[in-house]
Order: C-alpha cells, then sequence, then structure tokens
C-alpha cells in the first residue's frame, strides 16, 4: 500500500504509504489532515483483498507476508478517512508496475516482455478482463468514489512482444504507444460506463512523448484527467512549456504531483527535508505561471516507499512525516511566512506518530556510517591488509586496536538491532520488518562479526619475522 497526500487551499491535496498498523495508520491521517491536506491517494498493490480469481494477488493469500488487509480493514480505513473529511481515491494499477500480478505464475503469460513482470501485454485478450476485475472489487469497496487512480505509468515495456508487434503492422499505427492509448481508452471508457460521474485520473508520463493529434483523436479528454509529476528539486526540475499547452487544449482539467519521501534514492533511510520542501517551490511557481491556461485540480504529494515491487525499501513513513508536514505548510500556506520558518527535520512529540522509531533510523544511519568509514579505515588497510592477513605477517598489539574499536562498534550496532525490531513491529507487517533489518542492519554486523573472528584469530596465532 502507497499513501499519498493532496492540498491547495482552493483544491485537493493527497498524500501515499505502504502497508501500516491500522492504529498508526489512523495518527497519520489526522496529522495530515491538521496539516493542510484534503485527500488520500491509497495505491493498494497486494494488500487489497482481493477476492475470486484474483484471491493470489491480493493480501488474503498474505503471499507479500505482512497479513496485510482484511476487507474490514480496508472498509474502516475508507470510512475514517470520509468521517474525517479526508477524500479517497484508490490507485490500481492497469498496464505498468503491475509485478504484484505479473509475477504469479498463473498470470506470466499476460507479460509483455516474458523476463520481466514490469508490463501487463495490452495485446493479450485476458488482459483487460483482469484489470476489469480488479477494478470492480476496488470500486465495489467503495460504492460513492469520487476519483479513481488508475496508475498506468513507466510502462517502459511496448510493442515487444510478437501479438503486440503484429498489431502494428496490421494496423495503421503511427506510434507503439498506440497500443498504450488503446487499452487506456478501453479501461477508462469501461470506467465511466459503469460510473458515469467517476473522475478517473492517470500519471501522465506516457501521454508526453505522443503528438497532439494522436492525443486529440483518442478523446482522453473525455475519459481522464493526467496527473504530470515531477519530483525532483527546484535547480533540477523540468517539465517543458509544450506540455501544458498541449494539456490545456486536450483536458478540461489537470493535477500536479510532488513528493515528500522516496524521491531522493532508491535506498536512502531518512527523506531530507529541504528537497522535498524544494520540490513544492518547483511546483507552486509552475502552477502559479500555467494556471491562467490551464485549470489545476489539486496535487499530489506522492511518499513512494519503494522504486518499483521488487525495489528495496526507502525512507519509510514515520522517519518522513516531518517532511510531509513541511511541505504540506508550504504548500498550504495562506500568507506571507517565509518558507524556511515553515521547514523542520523535527516535529513536536505529539505531532509525531513513530517519533521513537523515526529517531532511531537517524541514528543508525549515523552508526552505520561511522561503521563503514571504520572498515575502510587506514588502520586496517595498513596493518591488516590481504597480503599481510595470507603471509601472516602481523603485528599484534594493532590487531589488539582493531578488535578494540570494532568491538565498540558493533555492540553498539546490536543494540540498536534490538530497539529496532521492537519499534517496527509496531508499524509493520513481519516480512517488513525481516526486510529492513536483512537489508540495513544486518550486513554491518555481519561485516563487524568477520573483521573481529579474523583478527581475534590472528591475535592468538603466532606472527611469522619474515613473510612467508
Amino acid at each position: 500500500m502507497n499513501l499519498t497526500s493532496c492540498c491547495d487551499t482552493s483544491n485537493k491535496v493527497s498524500v501515499l504509504i505502504i502497508p501500516f498498523h491500522n492504529n498508526m495508520l489512523f495518527q497519520v491521517l489526522l496529522k495530515a489532515k491538521s496539516w493542510g491536506a484534503t485527500a488520500i491517494l491509497i495505491e493498494w498493490e497486494d494488500t487489497f483483498p482481493y477476492i475470486g480469481q484474483l484471491i493470489e494477488i491480493g493480501s488474503l493469500s498474505n503471499y507479500n507476508g505482512d497479513d496485510m488487509y482484511t476487507m474490514d480493514d480496508v472498509k474502516h480505513i475508507l470510512k475514517f478517512a470520509k468521517n474525517n473529511g479526508l477524500e479517497v481515491i484508490q490507485l490500481i494499477q492497469t498496464i505498468g508496475h503491475m509485478e504484484f500480478v505479473l509475477k504469479h505464475p498463473v498470470y506470466e503469460r499476460l507479460r509483455e516482455v516474458p523476463q520481466s513482470p514490469s508490463v501487463l501485454c495490452p495485446s493479450n485478450p485476458e488482459a483487460q478482463s483482469v484489470v476489469r476485475m480488479m477494478l470492480d472489487q476496488a470500486l465495489q469497496v467503495q460504492p460513492d468514489a469520487k476519483y479513481l487512480h488508475i496508475g498506468a505509468d513507466e510502462a517502459w515495456h511496448l510493442a515487444k512482444c510478437l501479438d503486440c508487434e503484429t498489431r502494428i503492422a496490421t494496423r495503421d499505427y503511427k506510434l507503439k504507444e498506440c497500443l498504450y492509448l488503446d487499452h487506456i481508452q478501453s479501461v477508462a471508457t469501461y470506467l465511466k460506463q459503469r460510473r458515469p460521474d467517476l473522475t478517473v485520473l492517470i500519471w501522465d508520463d506516457m501521454l508526453r512523448p505522443v503528438d497532439f493529434d494522436t492525443l486529440k483523436s483518442y478523446q482522453l479528454g473525455e475519459l481522464v484527467e493526467p496527473v504530470v509529476w515531477d519530483y525532483n528539486p527546484l535547480e533540477s526540475f523540468y517539465l517543458s512549456p509544450m506540455i501544458w499547452s498541449m494539456y490545456s487544449q486536450l483536458f478540461s482539467q489537470v493535477w500536479a504531483a510532488s513528493a515528500y519521501k522516496g524521491a531522493s534514492g532508491s535506498n536512502k533511510m531518512v527523506a531530507p527535508v529541504s528537497r522535498y520542501v524544494s520540490n513544492q517551490e518547483a511546483w507552486i511557481k509552475v502552477i502559479q505561471t500555467h494556471s491562467p491556461t490551464v485549470k489545476f485540480g489539486g496535487i499530489f504529494l506522492t511518499g513512494w516507499s519503494r522504486y518499483d515491487h521488487y525495489a528495496t525499501l526507502c525512507e519509510l513513513l514515520p522517519v518522513s512525516l516531518p517532511s510531509l508536514a513541511s511541505c504540506l505548510k508550504v504548500l498550504c500556506k495562506t500568507c506571507d511566512i517565509p518558507n524556511g520558518l515553515l521547514i523542520s527535520e523535527t516535529l513536536p512529540s505529539d505531532q509525531w506518530p513513530g517519533e521513537q522509531l523515526a529517531l532511531l533510523i537517524r541514528h543508525f544511519d549515523s552508526v552505520r556510517e561511522r561503521c563503514r568509514e571504520y572498515l575502510r579505515d587506514s588502520v586496517i588497510e595498513t596493518w591488516m591488509n590481504s597480503w599481510q592477513l595470507e603471509h601472516n605477517y602481523i603485528n599484534p598489539s594493532k590487531i589488539q586496536e582493531v578488535i578494540f574499536r570494532a568491538n565498540i562498534l558493533l555492540t553498539e550496532i546490536l543494540q540498536i538491532n534490538n530497539d529496532m525490531i521492537a519499534q517496527l513491529v509496531n508499524f509493520f507487517g513481519p516480512r517488513t520488518v525481516q526486510e529492513w533489518i536483512e537489508t540495513n542492519l544486518a550486513p554491518t554486523a555481519n561485516e563487524l562479526t568477520r573483521l573481529l573472528a579474523t583478527a581475534h584469530q590472528r591475535c592468538i596465532a603466532p606472527a611469522s619475522v619474515c613473510p612467508t
């Protein structure tokens, strides 16, 4: 599950997260609301309790290992958000980022590229059927939905399979992207037939390279509203002015998407607040510049926890809440307060769900860096390098120094390990806890343990008088 937040004093501001225990999730939603969010965008992925033919891809099969969520959980989340004045927008991927579906053997035949579970083949006759079942079940749990996001970003593999190549060769397609547009048009038309008043949202990146006339021929403006995303800080932020010129003619309304976490590095642990606030400032400039000709529906503050389904975890939500608070406050401010006064790397304890975990992660990030620096230290390279170990050409007093320092670091890491597990289980499921520990903490502990074992062994063994 990913959670995004949405804001603007007149329009929507939405927020995005991974599977999170309900009590803590509800606290986060209330804080986001108090900071200016008006809606939440929930990308369930494999945490939605799909049933029937789809049971294998959802939470009821527990393939994700986190035991989240049940149907009662989902209904409770939607009801809680609604009761607290937050519009709920569900996001169901429909062509790209389909790993959580296409990784299962029963659905491998629907891949565009056999070796990649990322993209659904739009030419496979079963593709629309699977997508529609997913959309139906999501809408069934939210009968009053005003919006639905169908994702459709980063469909990197297009026209790679034989079926798609054949369609391009036998039909009057100018671009391979027409396969994508056919698929999206079919999905959106299906939703509009079922829910005529439903606003269908779509990430815009796959539309950008397509020419105006082709997009116009698909009449997408009657079917979807694009969400334009760019997560870069102000100094590297760029969207071509042609995008706004084209979209203003094709769509009655467009949306923006920034980031408050999960966009500063695929394996980063701590969300740099100033970097994400800079992204909001870039978007404020864009909206101010183009709002005379473009109608903006609002802005989504995305909070990604993985770069894709198989990527490692990055910037967990508790450690990223100061960023979310600062970003929302900057976006939603109604008076002329300098942005610098709204930015903070911390929050008051009563405003920070998961504060202890967040501070522990920050502490570990610092300790891990000290460990890495020591493992590359000149002391080890000078008195305990591979040649010296191979030839047993060792100064025991120097090895004792290594043992002393490595013991201190390992003791600190092991204490953090125990504290970290105790905190993580309060927020995440068992798979996420195990993954985070074994990805981030265990490698450092293991490397220090190996160094100590080698050092102890060399202290016991007699050193050579000369290289052997």
